[in-house]
């Protein structure tokens, strides 16, 4: 059952990232703005935590090959439409740095593995997002989905390993080490929805928010220059106060009517993240320098809503749609053939 809360969550961290981009910079005018907006990197990991349950949710009685069509139509459309404008803001700007073969490899997703950068800075984390739904992919292929205390459990093992010892090593070709403990996070927080309170899901959360503390604390200093202790340790803070959200909502405490403007939101919060950044200071810096800072900014806050919101209605929606149909069609027809041959 959808939980329509999320969906806000869902469009207030991708504004906090957002804002983060565009007010948190060294070069701008508003510092005092700044103090609260630099802690906006925190979006990433709240959508990891998202992500966790919504791929549980999405995993749940479905077949491998129905969970990997899902996923990649959810993933991959809009992300090339995002490639495509981020490619088109660079040359406009007159960065051309960007290879046309840099830029196919970057519509694969996987163009690090390739040897090649991401075209955009925000780009890493879907990298790490694939990564996890590609594991989850494997759990259901090999029919262990449901034994989740087992993996879970050897998840957890391995990232504190891997954290303290940075064994074994290959761990991060296959998952991200670093956020692990943000989508078992939310992964834990399904089963609670799902089978409530028990000891395994509540040590299970208590130590993947251990672990996430431990992490924002040494990966503060990454998105935030020259941070104080201060600043590693509010970090801290709001990643316990998204938790305890976060428990309140999956547990009726906090609800929500179904609203359309819940869902629209929630809706243009995957192509708003992947073209605000470096397409909005494109316009910021370079096409509204003549307007004072702050006006620019709310321009292409607005600018980039829009962009968004059309993305979402007139491409994803119909793409994703069409696509869908066409490889579940095959899909089904694949495993007609499959049957109408063994008998």
């Amino acid at each position: 059952m959808r939980i329509i809360a999320l969906d806000l969550i869902r469009f207030f961290s991708a504004m906090a990232v957002v804002l983060y981009h565009y007010t948190a910079r060294q070069e701008s005018s508003y510092p005092l703005i700044s103090e609260f907006t630099q802690f906006g990197y925190l979006g990433v990991p709240i959508f990891f935590i998202l992500s966790g349950y919504v791929i549980s949710f999405s995993a749940e009685n479905k077949s491998p090959s129905e969970f990997a069509i899902s996923r990649l139509v959810r993933l991959y459309p809009t992300y090339w439409i995002g490639v495509i404008i981020t490619a088109f803001f660079i040359f406009w700007i007159g960065q051309n740095n960007n290879s046309l073969i840099r830029v196919i490899a970057n519509l694969t997703m996987l163009n690090s593995y390739f040897g090649y950068a991401d075209i955009e800075g925000v780009y890493w984390s879907l990298l790490a997002e694939l990564k996890f739904y590609a594991c989850v992919y494997l759990l259901l292929l090999f029919n262990i989905f449901n034994k989740n205390r087992i993996w879970l459990s050897a998840w957890l093992g391995f990232t504190v390993l891997f954290l303290i010892f940075k064994q074994p090593f290959f761990m991060g070709w296959f998952i991200s080490p670093q956020y692990s403990s943000f989508f078992i996070a939310g992964i834990t927080f399904y089963l609670i929805k799902k089978e409530g309170v028990n000891k395994f899901n509540f040590l299970t959360l208590l130590a993947s928010l251990a672990i996430s503390s431990f992490q924002i604390f040494k990966l503060t200093s990454q998105y935030i220059p020259n941070p104080s202790t201060s600043d590693q340790f509010i970090s801290c803070l709001f990643i316990i106060i998204f938790y305890l959200l976060f428990y309140k909502i999956i547990k009726g405490d906090i609800s929500l009517s179904k609203r359309k403007l819940y869902l629209t939101l929630g809706g243009l919060t995957y192509p708003l993240y992947l073209i605000h950044n470096m397409a909005g200071k494109a316009i910021i810096d370079n096409k509204l320098g003549f307007l004072p800072e702050w006006l620019a900014i709310l321009i292409t806050i607005t600018l980039m809503l829009i962009f968004s919101y059309l993305i979402h209605t007139q491409f994803e929606k119909k793409a994703s749609s069409i696509i869908k149909n066409k490889l579940f069609f095959f899909y089904h027809y694949l495993v007609s053939f499959k049957k109408s041959k063994n008998h």
